[in-house]
């Protein structure tokens, strides 16, 4: 099967963007594989990540005509339901007239329940839940390469994945597949 030759990111903050590019790296993409979009300057990255979401999946399918590629989008669920999150992404594409992801596509969603530092603290052993607030605990950011190590392993195709994974990270790990 032929490798991907561009995986597209475009995430909320630094957390997610540093998270998925060393994830990238360890599958074995090289820097100049992976296009970081740039985050949102100043206001709601949320709300920049709903926006931008549209441009980026007609990009992704006039790419995916002549060159197999991936695009990666992470989101927080915030206080809401990852379902939910999913939807508005959904829905966004719906509001600029383009049909809906199909499975086919290496669109790949990434909602954390909360935020990104959830997943971080529970890829690196933490006993977490998805109501609480994670994203001012101290160190969080020094956490990312483990994390990133432990996702890598959990997302192999004969991985046992802990019972201690919280449940939108285990929806991650199948959607991830969708660039393997």
């Amino acid at each position: 099967m032929a490798r991907i030759s561009q995986v597209v990111v475009l995430v909320e903050d630094q957390n997610q963007q540093r998270l998925v590019f060393r994830y990238l790296t360890r599958l074995g993409y090289k820097p100049n594989d992976i296009r970081l979009e740039p985050l949102a300057s100043k206001g709601s990255g949320e709300q920049w990540v709903r926006s931008r979401y549209p441009l980026n999946v007609q990009a992704y399918r006039r790419r995916a005509v002549k060159a197999r590629s991936a695009l990666i989008v992470a989101i927080d669920a915030d206080t809401a339901e990852v379902a939910w999150r999913a939807r508005q992404l959904e829905e966004s594409l719906h509001a600029k007239g383009l049909p809906p992801r199909s499975e086919r596509e290496r669109i790949v969603h990434l909602i954390p329940k909360r935020n990104i530092e959830t997943w971080i603290l529970n890829l690196n052993g933490g006993n977490v839940d998805e109501i609480s607030d994670y994203s001012r605990s101290r160190g969080v950011a020094d956490q990312i390469a483990k994390a990133a190590q432990t996702l890598f392993e959990w997302t192999r195709r004969a991985a046992a994945v802990p019972q201690a994974c919280v449940a939108s990270l285990k929806t991650a790990i199948s959607e991830i597949g969708r660039i393997e």
